[in-house]
């Protein structure tokens, strides 16, 4: 059942009766948080503008609010002229405010926002963490404050994927590599793409409150490596992160844009079997659904989820590739919609099409934002005693910043401790003789480049710039990263491996005709967002 903003005041009777109606049209899948569809009760509040700060509504000072989106993880409603909502409510479930731009909610001491309530009348666990307690019995209102935010139409959201620490060590890395240099940043919020620690739940604590020195309200995805192995379904194996962080897949506005968190791994248990799949089910397909044709066409939608909806060999591990064929058609209707992604532990613009069984008739894009934690904090530790982290497509420890400006946007990156200008690897011999120039190549890797770029080299004070051709190959600085430390003994840390080659890489052979000297190689790439630069110094004998 969804109302749209021509149904923004529904009344609680007709609401019920509607409900009454439509009971047996409520279907759940075994995959979400919704798996005892049957035991529908009804969830009613109020959302208002908290006056006095308590996070109680009091009807003498705080004001309700109309037209306010609340829902339960599939429907969706607005809130009537007296701030109140209805809405089914399976056991388990989470109902949510959806919060609406220039308004905020609370957080807490972490700067997590706290924005729903969980019901669940058994405990949701798996036996190696702590979960979610039950409950008890629902309150007779949940009710919903916000806060008056003043919100830009131009701000940045700064982007993280794959924190995945192990241990306390690797959150220090996290710290030292990433947190610190963020500190008092002026993003409006900021956010984990999943994988927020490596299996070990209990480094939650640890993780939240080394990010929450950054200063900013910050939201986490839900990854593979975040859900308690030892669960014997779904439900139970999110229990820690439900208790840490609340509901797994939901949605809010900033600004001029939407947000739309997706829950996007299926935990599967067959027998002694135990592994993880990428899956919406229907409960969250619907909710998808209801988010895009409330929000329409003409509000920019990023999609922040986990695993990549299309991977190497084709559709990464779907449990259904029915279920991902529907997501597409969706995502087809919405052209002006972005998903944003990690997992990969590699950065890369990848534009779904017809090529990869996206039916629309523009291009779906989706990035990989590559990982905080590079490749899983391998390689040889610097001065620091901070492994450098390499990525397989050469990418180092990075971070990401989504800049938004009204309708319009673009994605910026940003390497852990370098300059903001540092944004490509430039790959040639230190030094070549005369007869080697034609077939030695100069070689980048610039990083965030779409792959429409225009990328050209020259040689500095001779002769005119040569365009780059793109390539798909191996960064020459990673593989050669990789070959000095495989010819060393008795190392101390964990070592690098693997390669990917994944389209950001571009190359020219150097020209002929140079005389004997020191020469400098420059590199300039541009494409409809940024303007890149970089140079390395060649000897010619």
């Amino acid at each position: 059942m969804y109302f749209n903003k021509k149904m923004i005041v529904v009344k609680p009777l007709l609401f019920s009766l509607l409900l009454f109606l439509n009971v047996i049209f409520l279907r759940a899948d075994s995959g979400g948080i919704y798996e005892n569809p049957y035991q529908l009760l009804t969830a009613e509040g109020i959302v208002f503008h908290d006056i006095d700060g308590s996070g109680v509504f009091n009807h003498e000072v705080d004001i309700p609010l109309e037209g306010v989106a609340v829902s339960n993880g599939r429907e969706v409603v607005y809130s009537g002229s007296d701030g109140s909502y209805l809405l089914p409510l399976r056991d388990p479930s989470a109902i949510f405010v959806i919060k609406p731009a220039n308004w905020t909610v609370p957080t807490c001491e972490l700067n997590l926002p706290r924005f729903y309530y969980f019901y669940n009348t058994g405990k949701l666990s798996g036996d190696s963490f702590e979960g979610l307690q039950p409950t008890g019995s629902l309150p007779s209102s949940l009710d919903f404050p916000l806060y008056p935010s003043e919100e830009p139409d131009a701000f940045e959201v700064l982007v993280f994927g794959d924190t995945q620490p192990r241990d306390d060590r690797e959150i220090h890395y996290i710290a030292h590599d990433v947190v610190t240099e963020l500190i008092g940043s002026d993003a409006a919020f900021g956010v984990t793409l999943g994988d927020v620690v490596f299996d070990d739940l209990d480094l939650y604590d640890h993780i939240n409150r080394t990010i929450a020195t950054i200063g900013i309200p910050w939201r986490n995805v839900l990854g593979n490596h975040d859900i308690d192995f030892s669960a014997d379904d779904d439900t139970n194996a999110r229990g820690a992160f439900y208790r840490t962080f609340g509901p797994s897949y939901y949605s809010f506005s900033y600004g001029t844009a939407h947000f739309i968190v997706l829950d996007n791994i299926r935990w599967i248990t067959e027998g002694s079997e135990r592994y993880y799949r990428t899956g919406l089910g229907e409960d969250q397909m619907t909710f998808l659904r209801n988010e895009l044709t409330r929000t329409g066409n003409d509000t920019p939608v990023f999609i922040l989820a986990h695993i990549p909806w299309y991977g190497p060999g084709g559709g990464f591990y779907w449990q259904y590739e029915e279920e991902r064929d529907e997501l597409y058609e969706l995502l087809a209707e919405y052209p002006n919609s972005v998903s944003l992604v990690s997992h990969h532990h590699k950065h890369y613009h990848l534009f779904l099409d017809r090529e990869h069984g996206f039916p629309g008739e523009e291009a779906h894009h989706m990035i990989s934002v590559g990982s905080v934690c590079g490749a899983w904090w391998t390689g040889v530790p610097d001065e620091y005693g901070i492994p450098h982290a390499m990525m397989s497509d050469g990418t180092p420890t990075s971070y990401t910043k989504l800049h938004i400006d009204g309708g319009d946007w673009k994605l910026g990156w940003k390497a852990a401790r370098r300059p903001s200008d540092f944004q490509m690897h430039i790959h040639a011999p230190d030094r070549v003789t005369l007869d080697q120039l034609v077939q030695t190549t100069v070689t980048a890797n610039i990083f965030n480049a779409l792959p429409d770029a225009t990328v050209r080299m020259r040689i500095r004070g001779v002769g005119d710039w040569k365009s780059m051709q793109r390539v798909r190959r191996n960064d020459p600085v990673r593989v050669a990263a990789l070959e000095w430390e495989e010819t060393l003994s008795e190392i101390s840390w964990r070592p690098l491996s693997g390669q990917r080659n994944y389209g950001h890489i571009w190359e020219v052979p150097l020209p002929s005709g140079l005389q004997p000297g020191v020469y400098v190689i420059d590199v300039q790439a541009s494409d409809m967002w940024w303007n890149y630069s970089g140079s390395r110094i060649v000897r010619v004998e």
